[in-house]
Parts: structure tokens; C-alpha cells; sequence
């Protein structure tokens, strides 16, 4: 009896226990999923995943990682949602097209190419959602409307153009597919590039056309810049050979079978240095697309910087698979 009666003692007041337990857990619970529930915007990022080129998105959807995980805190929930277009244009095309059927996209980097941008430029521009190329800078600071401004090119062009005169070059010849580059005639690229300025085209003999004298400046993908130096005949080996962007993606060195410096040319700005030594992957490439990301991060949230920190191009050699800063 007595063993009964300390039991119905107690038991209210474990009883009451208990339920203040509950009570917090729930309580902890609920404003947990409180501050978990926030609208959710996507920023969509189009790279190659596949093939050849799938290091360089995944080096980009790494930079996109970064880049919203050191955004300051908002009420808007951002998430990467990267989709493959295996760094061809139809794919690419199909690629935008499925981003764009998700309304939690808000916003679109990519792709990382004027040929492939080339290939998605009116489906994109035919939408509200902010649209950043990592190449297609504003010089003045923060990105162009790829579909539209040229600012990002005529900075390159004309940056190539005084590194060639320098190097004793006489003449530039375009090569590679210009698609995604400007539609500008021949006066006009003369002009920005402040040297005669020539087209190779698919059906020209690179002995026949190209001479002691000429740079060339290719304008498409690494892969084909390094097929193009392997069957260019010894006597022209030497020729100054300029890249644009391309010329940091390591497929360039890994495929061309020369012994020969090569050039190449990009976007950047006086942060960088601070930068690159605090992230990985560090490559100015993945800076762009950090950048990139960024401006789309302040476009869903409405947080613009107030500054524009302006671009400059920087100019690099490669010499056994190594790239580094160039001064001519």
C-alpha cells in the first residue's frame, strides 16, 4: 500500500515534467522550421558537365558554390541548379530551354563561351531574368547584356592588338568560329585592333594565307585552337599565337603538340590577387564566374553594390602546361 501510494505522489508531477519538456521541444522545433522557411530562388548555371570540357563547369558550378555561400544572409534562400549542355551549341540551346521552364529560376550564368552563348541568345533574351555571361563584362564594372554589348570584346581585341604590335606582328588573323563574337566587318575589327586585321577562313591553307608577320588571334574553343597548332606547317610554328579566355583551360597544352609559348588574354580586376588566395579553384576563369554569380545574387535580392569595381584586361604566357602573367 505504501508503494502505491508514493507512485500516485509523483506521477503528477512527472506527468507535469514531461509536458514541459514537450512543450520546449515543440516550441524549439517550430521556430526552427520557422527560420527554414524562406522562398527559394534558383540561379541557373549553364556548363559543360560531360565530355571534354567537364572540368571547366565543374570548376564554374564550384565558383557558383562559393559565391552563394559567402553571400551576405537574406530572406530569399539561394541554390545552384546546374544543367549540362556538354559544350555544344544545340545542347545548350535545349539546356536553356529546361531552365526556363522552372519558375524558381530567377536568374542565369552562363554559358561560358561566345560560340555557345551564341547558340541560347535569343531564348534568353526574349525573358525578364537577368542573364550574365562570366566573359561578357561592363568594363566600367559588372556584367553586359551578352545579347547586346560589345565592350567585352572591343577590350579584348584592342588589348590583343597593341600585345602583337609589340611583338613585331604586322597583321592579325582571326581564326577558329567567331560565332558569339561581334558581327563587326573587317574595317571595324582593324580599327579596335589598331592593325590590319584578316579572316581565316574554314577553306584557307594556313601555309597559303598566313606569312611572316601575322599574329593570330583564335576566337573559339581550346580543342580546336590546339587541332589548328598541330597541323600548322613548321615554318609558321612561330607565329604569335593569341587566345582569348580559352587559354586557361588546361585542354589547350594537354592536346597541342608543340614546343612553343602561347598567349592568351582575359578579364580580371585589381581584387583578385585577395582573392585567389583565400579560394579554389583560383583560376581567373573561376573569378569571372564567381563574379558572375554575385551580380545574379544581387539581382534576385535586390541588394545591388552600390560600386562598380572596374575591369582590366590582363594578358598571360603558357610554357610547359604553366601560365603566368605576361608583359610584352
Amino acid at each position: 500500500m505504501g508503494q502505491s501510494h508514493g507512485q500516485s505522489s509523483e506521477n503528477p508531477m512527472m506527468a507535469h515534467a514531461c509536458r514541459w519538456a514537450l512543450g520546449v521541444i515543440g516550441l524549439a522545433l517550430l521556430l526552427t522550421g520557422c527560420s527554414n522557411v524562406r522562398p527559394v530562388a534558383k540561379i541557373g548555371l549553364i556548363a559543360p558537365f560531360e565530355g571534354l570540357e567537364r572540368r571547366t563547369g565543374y570548376a564554374a558550378l564550384a565558383a557558383m558554390r562559393q559565391a552563394i555561400a559567402e553571400a551576405p544572409p537574406h530572406t530569399v534562400g539561394i541554390i545552384p541548379l546546374a544543367l549540362d549542355d556538354s559544350a555544344d551549341p544545340t545542347r545548350a540551346h535545349r539546356t536553356a530551354e529546361k531552365l526556363l521552364r522552372d519558375p524558381q529560376v530567377k536568374a542565369v550564368v552562363g554559358p561560358l563561351t561566345p560560340l555557345l552563348t551564341a547558340s541560347v541568345s535569343d531564348t534568353l533574351a526574349a525573358t525578364a531574368l537577368p542573364w550574365y555571361a562570366p566573359y561578357a563584362v561592363n568594363p566600367a564594372g559588372g556584367f553586359a547584356d551578352p545579347h547586346r554589348d560589345d565592350g567585352w570584346a572591343r577590350g579584348l581585341v584592342a588589348a590583343v592588338g597593341a600585345a602583337v604590335r609589340r611583338q613585331g606582328a604586322t597583321a592579325l588573323v582571326l581564326a577558329g568560329d567567331a560565332q558569339g563574337w561581334p558581327a563587326w566587318d573587317v574595317a571595324t575589327w582593324s580599327a579596335i585592333a589598331g592593325l590590319p586585321v584578316r579572316r581565316l577562313t574554314g577553306a584557307d591553307s594556313a601555309t597559303e594565307t598566313l606569312s611572316a608577320g601575322d599574329a593570330i588571334f583564335w576566337l573559339s574553343g581550346a580543342d580546336a585552337a590546339a587541332a589548328f597548332l598541330n597541323a600548322l606547317p613548321a615554318e609558321l610554328a612561330e607565329l604569335p599565337f593569341w587566345l582569348g579566355p580559352a587559354g586557361g583551360d588546361p585542354i589547350l597544352t594537354e592536346h597541342a603538340k608543340i614546343d612553343r609559348k602561347l598567349y592568351w588574354l582575359t578579364w580580371s580586376s585589381l581584387p583578385y590577387n585577395d582573392w585567389a588566395a583565400t579560394h579554389s579553384p583560383s583560376t581567373p576563369f573561376a573569378y569571372l564566374v564567381y563574379q558572375a554569380t554575385r551580380a545574379a545574387i544581387e539581382a534576385v535580392t535586390g541588394s545591388a553594390a552600390t560600386t562598380a569595381t572596374p575591369w582590366r584586361v590582363v594578358l598571360f604566357e603558357v610554357e610547359n602546361g604553366v601560365s603566368r602573367v605576361y608583359t610584352p
